[in-house]
This record gives structure tokens, C-alpha cells and sequence, in this order.
């Protein structure tokens, strides 16, 4: 058992009421086929009321889970062949976790990153074809966090969400928010599938030496964005997103310390930066917003070296206009997947990332949840007072979610220890005013 966990138990919900037989098989889509295989994780913090006695909550967690998901019935199937999902009622997992030691104000005060991951199923059992996995962990203290698990081939961060906030629903009993938000489960039709095996070969690369991957959390509140969001502004980005200006703040920062390094070794790298951006409302015509699946496209910046060096607000200007780009034209593309994919192949010889095998392409990876309704969620006891992720060991990996307040970003960055000292450096000087902006 876990450091303070005292009881675990695991069971297998299934819907209330059984899928209906024309609705048994739901095809995947193109988006779909792009999402990486992994399992995403969100956890959601209560302070409850319930006492030691958790058996009433835990009924109500439990019942209202089996009735939403007759209504996201693809999450109590199995994925098959990675291109389909048999929607077989054949449940979801459902874990139940007592800590009686864990405080759920310490967690949430002074959270320790690597810990995190007690509150949510690792990943499902089986062989990764379950679409969900819930623990419910109750507290000592009488809190409670939901750790919720996706399997990223059946869902993007906003899917995921609509979901969690309609079994909040359930569980208080509230039927009309269920009744209009109903999720529409066609995104194949708009995306239908295509054959992506040329589009996933890549030249072969030198190994690299291990790396440690650190994770770290950086809160940047309503000041510390006003700051970055004016030193951002300039005749080409004269009203910067708080996306766009912490995107090129970690860019700025990780650009730097790889050039330091890059001195050294005597190589100049081509640097990226890619955000998931949510398409519903960008295409044309609109898809409903209760569109379930991945939604979503990857909009690519890059810049060459740090030869002459670039400035902060400049590459806000370059991470602009590359999530500008996922425009009507770029998701019309994306709907004929096939022309999309031999768009965007990689050209082995051509392509100027590798050389001699080894690959010069410094990647950070962005997603944002900042916008996602997660603090909505009430399951009849109030609002989070806190939602979070878990720590991940993928290179450059940064997550945006918003604050409770609704005017902040948590940055969760997963990076190499060194480079993220740099981060930690600018972080630092940051909070000592604005002023510090200008060594941007």
C-alpha cells in the first residue's frame, strides 16, 4: 500500500442501462488516430462533509456513475484495434482509496508534485483498452479527490471535462444540465479515419544519452500575467492571450538555457514549440461543442538557432501567428485526412531537423486546460477547491490549467533538470517586480 493508505478496493461499474444495439459500434476518427496512446489524468479536490461513515457518498458516487454512463456509453465499452470502440457495457473501473493520515488542505497548500499520483489509477488494467478509470480517494479529514482516467484515444481534455461535470450532475441529481448537454458521439463523420502509417515513420536518430526529468509547478497569477501579457505587446500582438505570453516566457527560458549548452557542444538546433488547439469552434461550419473525441489540432511555431538571439516579444509574434494558422483552410485539410497527412509527411532527406542521424530539433510541447469548466464540477458537496494533474515523464511537456480564481495559470513543466533551472531563474526574477521583464 501507499505511504497512509489504509484500505483500496476495486470494482467495475457498468451503465445502468444497456447501450442500445445500433449504437454498439462507434468508429473512431482521424483526430482520434493522431491523439498519442496514453491515459490523460485530472484530479479534483473537495473539502466534504462526509464523516467516517463514507458508505452514503460513496453509494451516491458510485449510482450516478452507472447512469452517466449510459449516456457516455463508448467509456464503459472496449477500444478495438485502435480504431474502434465496442461499446459493450462492459464497465468502467472504479477504485475506492481511504487515506487517513493525508490532510486535504496540506495536499492542496503545499502540494508535492511526485505524490500525486496516488489519487488516480496508474492506468486502467487490462491491456490499455479500457476508456475509463475513477479513484475515489476519501480523507481522514473528511475531504475527498477525484482522480479521473481517459484513455486519450477517446477523448481530448474539453471531452473529458463535459463528462466529469455531467456525473457531477448525476450524483446531485440535477437532470436538466444532463438533459442539455448531451454529447454527440460523431466526430468520424466530419474525420473519418486514414491510413497514417507513412505519416508516423521518421528518419532513424542517434540515441541519446538518459536524461532526468524533472516536474514543476509555477503559478502565475493575475500579476505576473498583466506583466508578461504588457512586456508581450507590440505593433504585431498588441493584445497578447495569457496563453500566447507564458508560452513565450517558458520558450524564452528553455531557448536560453539549450543555447547555453549549445555553445559548448558547438551545434545550432532548430527550436518548436506546438499547442493543441480546440477546433469545435474554428471550423466551418462550427462543430457543437458537445462534440466527444479529439477536437483538437497541434499548431507548430519554429525558430532557427538563437543567432541573433530572440527577444521575448518576438517570439510571441511567432507563437501568434502559428496557432493563427489553424484556420478554416488548415481543418478543411484536416478533414481529408489522407491530403493532410501527405501535406505534412517528413521528407528524410530534405528535412533540415536531422543530420547524420542525429536529431537537431528542440521540441516543447503545449497544452492548455486553462479554459476547461473543471471548477464547475459539483457533486453535491461545492465546488473544487483545487483541480491538478499529475507529473509525467515526457520531455518539454507543459500543461496549462486555470485557478480557481479564474484569473491565473498553473504551468506544470516537465523538462530536463538543467533547463528547467532557467525556467526557475526567470520564475524568480519575475516575482520581484516587473522591471525584471526587460532581461527578456
Amino acid at each position: 500500500m501507499v505511504s497512509g493508505e489504509i484500505s483500496k478496493s476495486k470494482e467495475i461499474v457498468k451503465p445502468s442501462s444497456p447501450t442500445p444495439p445500433d449504437l454498439k459500434k462507434l468508429q473512431l476518427s482521424f483526430l482520434d488516430q493522431l491523439a498519442p496512446p496514453i491515459y490523460i489524468h485530472i484530479i479534483l479536490y473537495f473539502e466534504s462533509s462526509h464523516d467516517s461513515n463514507y458508505e452514503t457518498t460513496s453509494r451516491k458516487l458510485q449510482l450516478s456513475l452507472s447512469d452517466v454512463l449510459t449516456i457516455y456509453y463508448p467509456l464503459a465499452g472496449r477500444i478495438r484495434e485502435n480504431s474502434w470502440v465496442d461499446c459493450n457495457d462492459a464497465g468502467a473501473e472504479y477504485i475506492e482509496t481511504l487515506f487517513n493520515d493525508d490532510k486535504i488542505l496540506d495536499v492542496i497548500e503545499n502540494p508535492k508534485i511526485e505524490e500525486l499520483k496516488k489519487y488516480v489509477p496508474a492506468a486502467p488494467s487490462g491491456n490499455g483498452d479500457i476508456p475509463l478509470a475513477v479513484q475515489v480517494n476519501f480523507f481522514g479529514c473528511r475531504g475527498i479527490a477525484i482522480g479521473i482516467c481517459v484513455s486519450h484515444m477517446v477523448a481530448d481534455a474539453m471531452s473529458m471535462v463535459m463528462f466529469i461535470n455531467a456525473w457531477a450532475a448525476a450524483c446531485r441529481q440535477d437532470m436538466i444540465t444532463i438533459a442539455v448537454t448531451q454529447p454527440s458521439f460523431d466526430l468520424s463523420s466530419r474525420f473519418p479515419l486514414a491510413d497514417i502509417s507513412s505519416f508516423l515513420a521518421l528518419p532513424p536518430q542517434l540515441p541519446r544519452p538518459p536524461e532526468k526529468i524533472v516536474s514543476k509547478r509555477f503559478v502565475f497569477d493575475k500579476q505576473k500575467l498583466t506583466a508578461l501579457k504588457k512586456a508581450a505587446s507590440g505593433p504585431l500582438v498588441a493584445h497578447p492571450t495569457r496563453v500566447e505570453a507564458v508560452s513565450a516566457f517558458i520558450m524564452k527560458c528553455f531557448i536560453e538555457a539549450v543555447t547555453m549548452k549549445d555553445k559548448i557542444n558547438k551545434e545550432k538546433r532548430i527550436f518548436a514549440a506546438t499547442h493543441v488547439v480546440d477546433i469545435r469552434q474554428r471550423a466551418t461550419p462550427p462543430l457543437p461543442h458537445q462534440f466527444f473525441g479529439n477536437a483538437c489540432a497541434r499548431a507548430m511555431a519554429t525558430a532557427e538557432g538563437n543567432e541573433p538571439e530572440l527577444d521575448y516579444y518576438e517570439l510571441a509574434i511567432i507563437l501568434r501567428e502559428a496557432i493563427r494558422k489553424t484556420d478554416v483552410d488548415y481543418i478543411r485539410r484536416l478533414e481529408n485526412g489522407e491530403k493532410f497527412l501527405k501535406y505534412y509527411s517528413v521528407n528524410e532527406e530534405n528535412d533540415p531537423v536531422f543530420k547524420d542521424g542525429r536529431k537537431l530539433l528542440e521540441l516543447c510541447s503545449f497544452t492548455s486546460w486553462s479554459r476547461l469548466p473543471a471548477y464547475e464540477a459539483d457533486y453535491g458537496w461545492g465546488r473544487p477547491l483545487w483541480v491538478s494533474i499529475i507529473d509525467v515523464p515526457q520531455k518539454n511537456l507543459i500543461s496549462f490549467l486555470g485557478t480557481k480564481s479564474g484569473d491565473g495559470i498553473e504551468v506544470w513543466v516537465n523538462m530536463v533538470e538543467e533547463d528547467m533551472a532557467m525556467i526557475e531563474t526567470y520564475y524568480n526574477l519575475l516575482n520581484q517586480g516587473e522591471s525584471t521583464l526587460k532581461l527578456l
